[in-house]
C-alpha cells in the first residue's frame, strides 16, 4: 500500500509533467485535445499497438445526431420561452424538464460520437461506450464475408450498415450500423484482405543483372550468334 508521501510525490510529478506540456503545447491546444478525447479519439489511440497503421477510422453518420440535437434544442427553446413565465411553485419541475432534455440530447450525441470502427493494416476493431467501455476486434484475414446493407431511408444520406462474418458462431464485432459510405469501407477491407492473403497484384520481377565483373574479357565483345 502506498504511503501518503508516495501519493503526494506521484501527484507532484503528474502536476510537473502537466506544466511541461502546457509550456510546450499551450493551454488552449491541450484543452482542445482533452475535448477531442471525449469523442473517441483517445479510445482509438489506446487500442493501437506499436507500429500499427490506421487505414480508415469510421464514425457514425451525421444522421444519428439529428434526433439528440433536436431534443437538446427543444430544451433550449423551453428554457427561453417557458421557464421564465412559470410560477414559483412549479419552477423546479420546468427546470428539471429543461435539464433532462438538454442532458439527454448531449449525452446521446456523445455516445454516438464515441462509437468508432477502425481498419488497420492487420485487424478491424470497434470501441464504444460512454460510462461502460467496450472493445471488440478481429483479424482481417479471419473475415470471410462483408455484407453491405443500404436501406432506402439511408440511401439519400449515403449511409448504411455493415455485417462482418467469420467462421465463429458468435463474435464481438459483427454489425456496424449507420456508417457513411459503407460500400467504400467494404472495398477497403476487401483490398486489405487480398493484400494480406497474397491475392493482390504481383509486382513484375526485376531482370537479373549480369553476374560478370566489369573487367571480364568477354564483357565488351560484340554480340554474335553464339552469345545471343
Amino acid at each position: 500500500m502506498r504511503t501518503p508521501k508516495e501519493m503526494l510525490d506521484g501527484l507532484t510529478d503528474r502536476f510537473v509533467r502537466w506544466l511541461d506540456r502546457v509550456a510546450e503545447d499551450g493551454l488552449i491546444r491541450m484543452l482542445w485535445w482533452r475535448v477531442r478525447s471525449w469523442f473517441g479519439h483517445r479510445m482509438v489511440a489506446r487500442k493501437l499497438v506499436s507500429g500499427e497503421r490506421i487505414i480508415i477510422e469510421v464514425a457514425h453518420s451525421w444522421i444519428v445526431h439529428v434526433l439528440p440535437v433536436a431534443i437538446a434544442l427543444l430544451g433550449v427553446v423551453l428554457a427561453i420561452v417557458w421557464v421564465p413565465f412559470v410560477s414559483a411553485r412549479i419552477a423546479w419541475f420546468a427546470i428539471a424538464v429543461v435539464a433532462g432534455l438538454i442532458g439527454y440530447g448531449f449525452f446521446r450525441s456523445l455516445y454516438w460520437s464515441r462509437d468508432r470502427f477502425v481498419l488497420t493494416d492487420t485487424r478491424v476493431f470497434r470501441v464504444w461506450g460512454l460510462f461502460s467501455l467496450r472493445e471488440a476486434e478481429m483479424e482481417v484475414v479471419r473475415l470471410l464475408d462483408v455484407t453491405v446493407l443500404r436501406p432506402w431511408y439511408l440511401r439519400p444520406f449515403s449511409s448504411g450498415h455493415l455485417v462482418l462474418e467469420n467462421a465463429a458462431q458468435q463474435q464481438g464485432i459483427r454489425e456496424i450500423q449507420y456508417v457513411p459510405r459503407p460500400e467504400d469501407i467494404a472495398r477497403l477491407i476487401h483490398k486489405r484482405r487480398r493484400e494480406m492473403t497474397g491475392a493482390g497484384p504481383k509486382t513484375p520481377e526485376k531482370k537479373k543483372a549480369n553476374p560478370r565483373r566489369p573487367d571480364h574479357p568477354a564483357t565488351n565483345r560484340p554480340v554474335t550468334a553464339r552469345r545471343r
